[in-house]
């Protein structure tokens, strides 16, 4: 049986949605009774800003000042946060790329917090910082919306399941939120039953797997040919009106799914709930 998450990792940079991804946190960590640290890494605006030729140092000596502030303004709103919630979170903070930063400080974390990426509003990372950690981590990455409020444990998860490498994984860096769980949605997605696909009865194995390790769970299958299955993630979440998506990330390459698309891209530019993403 697992033992749940003892160390959690949260992104905070100095948007007022990181308040959010906090508080999402501390919640999980608080009922995990585990360690909660707060990284602080956002991309500078040395490198985010364009430079023009005249007054070139005169700009980057305002940006600095402008960073200065930013980021001080990050440190107060995470310690009047704190200040709150009644509760030790270790800060740090780290200078470079902020992918690079969660990356390295994720081998020591059980479970990675990071924020959707809005392509509507002012962000302090850019917009492949999800990927690149899902890839780069090793870790599961969960995934918080820019929309909505999202402070409680999850209640009623659904595993989005396609019998791949990625959904396995995914599925068991989550047994400690399904274990919590009041109920427990798996969807099959595109099943092929037999050997090679989703066994002869499609998404069966992974209840009793599940039932193992103490999760009940429901299972149904959705194939719709002309809805991609990205789309058919959220509507069918929407449906059992689940408060957490748990999912493979990734299964083609990044860059395939750049070009194509993809279940995981859909998901990362229009998701409505956390999902949780394993690599």
């Amino acid at each position: 049986m697992s033992h749940g998450y003892k160390t959690v990792l949260v992104h905070y940079d100095s948007t007022p949605r990181a308040v959010k991804r906090l508080m999402l946190a501390s919640r999980i960590a608080d009922d995990f009774d585990a360690h909660l640290v707060a990284a602080y890494s956002i991309v500078s605006p040395l490198y985010s800003e364009p430079f023009v030729a005249d007054g070139g140092a005169f700009v980057a000596q305002e940006l600095l000042r402008f960073q200065e502030r930013k980021d001080a303004g990050a440190k107060t709103s995470f310690d009047q946060t704190v200040a709150r919630m009644g509760r030790k979170v270790e800060w740090r903070t780290s200078v470079g790329d902020p992918a690079a930063v969660i990356n390295e400080q994720a081998r020591y974390a059980d479970l990675i917090v990071l924020g959707q990426y809005d392509r509507n509003d002012v962000n302090d990372v850019t917009p492949d910082f999800v990927g690149r950690v899902l890839m780069g981590s090793g870790r599961p990455v969960l995934v918080v919306p820019f929309a909505g409020e999202f402070t409680a444990m999850p209640s009623r998860p659904m595993i989005a399941w396609n019998a791949s490498r990625e959904a396995a994984h995914a599925v068991t860096e989550a047994l400690p939120l399904l274990q919590r769980a009041k109920e427990v949605q798996i969807t099959v997605f595109n099943a092929r039953a037999g050997r090679g696909g989703h066994g002869d009865v499609p998404g069966a194995d992974l209840a009793t797997f599940l039932a193992r390790h103490g999760v009940k769970s429901t299972v149904s299958a959705s194939g719709v040919s002309d809805v991609d299955t990205g789309n058919q993630i959220l509507s069918r979440a929407a449906d059992f009106q689940s408060d957490l998506i748990v999912m493979g990330g990734y299964g083609h390459s990044r860059a395939y799914e750049f070009v194509v698309g993809g279940s995981t891209r859909t998901l990362l530019e229009s998701m409505t709930v956390p999902v949780l993403l394993s690599h």
